[in-house]
């Protein structure tokens, strides 16, 4: 059953706490998390039993020039606890992002973003890191669930059949487990 939330946010005790049902019911043995400074990320790893936890965080730069959001004694905290973190360029933005900066353009690749958001911001965030994560190696290509939200925390969870980004119209939603209702 769909889990939805009032609105969209921080929810993410009872945004894991379905991810954990969902990873016992099915056997889904990895969960791709995003995470922007880190704070849902160490929730995730400290909730979630059973399962193999991915995080995927920003690239550097994304809010300032070699900045990074997430602090380096969190990614060697989570890495130390044998947790993957990708840190990757938005899979649905990269270079198409920086054309429609400079130049005014809409591409392809903001589009399908803005497309997906359609279902939330959250269903895109899961999309993308799956994406990302399945480009840097960090998964297989089972099913796994995805986290992601609206702003900080986490408001939504997917299964997804992972596809790479040269391959991501073979990537397939399977099931939605929550999101907020409104987006």
């Amino acid at each position: 059953m769909t889990v939805h939330f009032d609105k969209p946010g921080n929810h993410v005790e009872e945004v894991l706490k379905l991810v954990q049902q969902k990873v016992d019911e099915a056997n889904i043995k990895q969960v791709v998390v995003a995470t922007t400074g880190g704070d849902t990320a160490l929730i995730a790893v400290s909730t979630l039993k059973n399962c193999e936890i991915i995080i995927v965080t920003h690239q550097a730069g994304f809010i300032e020039p070699g900045g990074m959001e997430i602090e380096d004694k969190v990614i060697k905290e989570l890495e130390n606890q044998g947790i993957k973190v990708v840190t990757a360029t938005h899979a649905l933005a990269g270079i198409d992002r920086a054309v429609r900066k400079k130049l005014g353009t809409w591409m392809t690749v903001e589009i399908m973003a803005q497309t997906l958001k359609i279902f939330g911001q959250g269903t895109k965030v899961c999309a993308e890191i799956v994406a990302m994560a399945a480009d840097a190696g960090a998964i297989t290509m089972d099913d796994v669930i995805a986290v992601g939200g609206t702003g900080r925390g986490a408001d939504t969870a997917w299964i997804i059949k992972p596809a790479h980004t040269h391959g991501f119209f073979d990537m397939k939603m399977i099931e939605l487990i929550c999101k907020p209702k409104n987006n």
